[in-house]
């Protein structure tokens, strides 16, 4: 009896003892597909992970819709000030750091890379005199970090015309915490086996749906059949059995030819196999490693109106920040000069555009400032970002309670109200007789 190119006929013991290495052959593919993934997440590939993606893209977006500035230290009235210098060689590399990256193209790329790799390379591209020209940005997989006997970084770049070493006066290197010291640590090595389970479920339920959802299926002979004449013949009818029923073609007729018993199924019940905890528990714990509230990576179980405010709040100080200051202090060693340095030279992300509250939170507390005479109502106009208004309606005015003196002060004593009689009448009568 022949059916989709084979024909039947083996003994039932030889039956059992084939469908028991079929049950192996299966094991070790699970076991070699879970080591495989593993073996796969890199700092590369691991975007594959919906979680990581969610924290890669929220970091790298945050910081490049910061504005980034160079500042110089000053004393005003005898107190730390800082003064913008938006002609400053590095202010304006930082505005158009190469000739084919924006300025937000560049700051996602290198934040992105610094999330994922924990390091971040580019080349110092100079004139043959001059500032810096461009930041040349340079793959992680080609770079190699080695030290010196005397303790100095040695930067090798894997090129086209072979390996070249680069002079760390012409690197920028920004790293996250190292544990040799010098090269920085990839969180995603440090997780990659969470991230390789998340991703391990990803492709399950993408087979599982991919197959129209159709279970393990166990196809049994009758009693009496010889069952297969060869191996060869068993692997053909599992192969043509899937691409006659698998995916679009599940509820398609089938008949089974004489010999071969009703095929027994057995389903995979994903709340008894806690499939969705298991996604749901990966996603919580590789964002518990990147530090971002849960709710950025899509888990609003424990999430409400009023918390996740707060939650984006406290993402921008434990996560963000530490990312900008981690920039800041890189770009100041790396692009600004000893003379830059030594007079007080900075430079620092604006992040207030993400840290601010919603409207009415915020403009209740710029009132509060503007009545207490902390800001003036053009610094609360250009804090909104609202042209200023002129000196003659008070815009650089600051207020101060007529109800509030110096500490340790005498007392301002207020105005007689039969002074203030006797002013307003002698003012009318002027204004009386200048009209006659």
């Amino acid at each position: 009896m022949k059916f989709m190119g084979f024909e039947f006929g083996r003994s039932k013991s030889v039956q059992v003892t084939e469908q028991k290495s079929q049950f192996e052959d299966v094991l070790s593919r699970l076991i070699a597909a879970r080591d495989g993934t593993i073996s796969s997440v890199t700092a590369e590939t691991c975007m594959a992970s919906p979680t990581v993606h969610a924290i890669v893209t929220a970091v790298s977006r945050r910081i490049a819709v910061s504005a980034v500035h160079v500042y110089q230290k000053t004393q005003s009235n005898g107190r730390d000030a800082k003064k913008p210098l938006p002609s400053h060689p590095v202010a304006k590399l930082l505005q158009r750091p190469n000739e084919w990256q924006s300025r937000v193209n560049y700051w996602q790329d290198a934040t992105s890379t610094l999330v994922r790799h924990g390091n971040y390379f580019s080349y110092k591209s100079r004139g043959s005199t001059g500032p810096i020209r461009a930041l040349i940005p340079l793959l992680n997989r080609r770079m190699t970090v080695e030290q010196n006997d005397d303790y100095s970084l040695k930067y090798l770049a894997d090129g086209a015309g072979g390996r070249k070493e680069i002079p760390p006066s012409k690197m920028h290197h920004v790293r996250s915490a190292a544990r040799n010291f010098y090269l920085g640590d990839s969180p995603v090595d440090d997780v990659k086996i969470a991230i390789a389970l998340e991703i391990a479920a990803e492709k399950f339920g993408a087979t599982f749906f991919q197959n129209g959802a159709l279970p393990l299926l166990v196809f049994s002979f009758l009693q009496g059949s010889n069952g297969f004449k060869n191996p060869e013949e068993s692997k053909q009818f599992v192969t043509d059995f899937q691409e006659a029923l698998g995916g679009g073609n599940k509820f398609k007729a089938m008949l089974l030819p004489k010999g071969i018993d009703k095929p027994h199924s057995i389903n995979v019940e994903n709340d008894k196999a806690q499939f969705l905890e298991t996604r749901k528990y990966q996603r919580t714990v590789i964002a518990g490693a990147f530090g971002v509230p849960p709710h950025l990576v899509g888990d609003l179980e424990r999430a409400t109106f009023n918390n996740v405010e707060q939650q984006d709040s406290d993402f921008t100080l434990n996560v963000v920040m530490p990312y900008a200051q981690i920039f800041e202090a890189a770009m100041e060693r790396d692009l600004l000069t000893d003379d830059d340095r030594a007079s007080g030279v900075i430079i620092r992300f604006n992040l207030d555009s993400i840290l601010r509250a919603d409207f009415k939170s915020r403009q209740e507390g710029l009132r509060i400032q503007h009545q207490e005479g902390v800001i003036s109502a053009n610094e609360w106009r250009e804090i909104e970002s609202m042209n200023p208004i002129t000196d003659a309606d008070g815009g650089d005015d600051y207020w101060r309670p007529a109800n509030m003196g110096v500490a340790g002060a005498d007392p301002i004593e207020p105005p007689n109200p039969i002074d203030q009689l006797d002013d307003s009448l002698e003012k009318f009568r002027k204004a009386v007789e200048a009209f006659q």
